[in-house]
This record gives structure tokens, sequence and C-alpha cells, in this order.
């Protein structure tokens, strides 16, 4: 009877063994591949998201803008008509006519930021899959903002609001929408001795200083937002392989 080779069994043995090893580590390899793979699709589409939900920023903000721009033209010129009349170089009738063209001094107008993808990819872990920078200036633009607008809002609504119901209640009661200037209703309304008091006061024309300063206040953090948005869509847009959007 011939001898038994045991070296035969070894190589045969570590072969196997190798195969089923060399299987193991490529399924593995496979299936690291296939989730990586299946993270990339999910980031590409997160940063679509994400860069839709900032041109909904941007229409807002843009919008925003036309109105403080127009808020700070109106309400700059009411007070150097506020300054004229009470310096007696403008009649209260011209002064009042002045009010009724210039008509409601700011539409203010708020910043409310579209964050629905952000807290989605940060509630499922996705935004780890951002590079650590960009995930970063991401946190940064909806975390400082978020907290600013809500601030910043209330103020501008308090103060505007106020505004008109305490010191132009013509604005509040929409005179300025359907009474002409020639209405002798409107005149007279005007020329009441406590309506007159209260435009030509002190207290008008420091209270439009205040708004003035607001709206300005509002127009300087608008730009904030919108240099922090502008960053973000110009990153999200390298990241996938996109243009910069014109500015």
């Amino acid at each position: 009877m011939a001898p038994i080779d045991f070296r035969y069994f070894s190589v045969k043995y570590l072969l196997e063994f190798f195969i089923v090893v060399l299987g193991i580590t490529v399924s593995f390899w496979l299936s690291e591949w296939n989730e990586d793979r299946k993270l990339a699709i999910y980031n590409v589409d997160d940063a679509y998201d994400l860069l839709e939900d900032l041109n909904h920023d941007k229409e807002r903000l843009d919008q925003i803008t036309v109105q403080i721009i127009q808020g700070l033209d109106k309400s700059s010129r009411l007070v150097m008509n506020i300054e004229s009349h009470r310096s007696g170089a403008m009649s209260y009738i011209d002064f009042a006519d002045t009010l009724m063209e210039i008509g409601y001094v700011y539409e203010y107008g708020t910043f409310f930021m579209n964050n629905a993808t952000y807290k989605s990819v940060l509630q499922n872990g996705r935004l780890h899959n951002f590079p650590s920078d960009l995930e970063k200036q991401i946190k940064d633009y909806y975390e400082y903002v978020s907290k600013r607008v809500e601030d910043n809002n209330r103020l501008v609504d308090n103060i505007t609001a106020n505004y008109y119901s305490k010191h132009h209640p013509l604005c509040e009661r929409n005179m300025i929408d359907y009474l002409p200037l020639t209405n002798d209703k409107t005149l007279e309304l005007y020329f009441l001795h406590d309506m007159k008091d209260n435009y030509s006061s002190l207290d008008f024309y420091k209270t439009t200083m205040s708004l003035m300063a607001r709206i300005k206040m509002h127009g300087d953090q608008v730009k904030q937002y919108q240099n922090m948005r502008n960053n973000i869509d110009s990153l999200l847009r390298g990241h996938v392989g996109l243009e910069p959007m014109p500015l």
C-alpha cells in the first residue's frame, strides 16, 4: 500500500481555505462597495435637494431686499418731509399730501428659510457624507441664520406693527388705499386737532427715525443671509459638478 502524501492534503486544504477567505473578502468588498455607491447616490440627491431649498431662500431674500430698498427710500423721504414741516418750510396740508403720496412706509417682509432637507439629512446622519468643510459650512448657514432670523423677524414685526397702530394710524386704517388726495373727508381728518398734533409731534419724527434705522439693520442682516446662502450654493454646486449660479 502506497504511503499517504500529507503534503497533498495540506496544499488542498490550504487552497480551499484561501478560496473561502477570498470569497468572503470579495463578498464584504462588494457589499461595502454597493453601500458606498448608494451613499454616494443619496449624497448627490441630498445636495440637489439642498440646492432647491436654497433657491427658494434666494427668491424670498430677493423679494425682501426689494421691500427693504423701498422702505429705506420711503422712510428717508418721510423723515425729510417731517423735518421740513417741523421747521416751518412745509405747510401741514402739503405735508399731509406727502404722507398720502408715500403711503405705506414699509411693507415689512421677513425671511423664513427652507430647512426641511437640512433637518432630514441631519436626523438620518447623511450630513456626515459631505466633505467635512462643506458639512461645517452647511451647519453654519442653517444653525446660525435660523436663530438670528427668528429674533430679527420678531423685532421687525413688532416695531413696524407698533409704528402703524400707534404712530401712523392712517396706514393702519388703509386710508391711503381708498381715499384720493382731493377727498375733502381725507383732508378734514388730517386737520382734526388731535391728528394734526400726532403727525406734527416730535414723537412721530422719532419713531419714523427708529423705523428707518430698523429697516437698515434688517437690510444688513439680509445681506449677511444672502452672502452665506450664496457661499453654500456655490460649494454644493461644486460638490456635484454644476456651474456656479450667476448672482
